[in-house]
């Protein structure tokens, strides 16, 4: 998401709870762009972009007036792992259930030939 698009939900989020409508005049979202551009296109993509995500909901725009209810938060990302975690060999874990019964497996094997051998 870009910084116009996280300035305009933070605007929307601050006026509004969560599935609430508001309307917002074309101005404050300009108040709110991080470079002041005001730009109706940029204004217009972004809440497109925003609407597309489920971010919000866009009940009507008609003129410089927008109803408009947020519908979730938007989380950042976690960056990657960096390049050192992932060169580490992933630590084996035992299977203490497997093991056991595989060696319980074995010593039966070994006890029933033992008996056969000597009767």
């Amino acid at each position: 998401m870009d910084k116009i698009c996280g300035a305009v939900l933070d605007k929307i989020n601050s006026l509004s709870p969560s599935g609430r409508y508001v309307v917002i005049a074309e101005d404050e979202f300009y108040d709110c762009f991080p470079d002041g551009d005001e730009s109706g296109e940029r204004l217009d993509r972004a809440l497109t972009l925003l609407k597309e995500g489920g971010y919000i909901d866009v009940k009507y725009s008609r003129g410089d007036l927008f109803c408009i209810a947020p519908l979730k938060e938007y989380i950042e990302e976690e960056p990657a792992e960096d390049a050192e975690d992932m060169d580490e060999a992933p630590k084996r874990k035992i299977n203490f259930t497997f093991a056991s019964a595989f060696l319980g497996g074995m010593l039966g094997s070994l006890i029933i030939s033992l008996i056969f051998a000597l009767v």
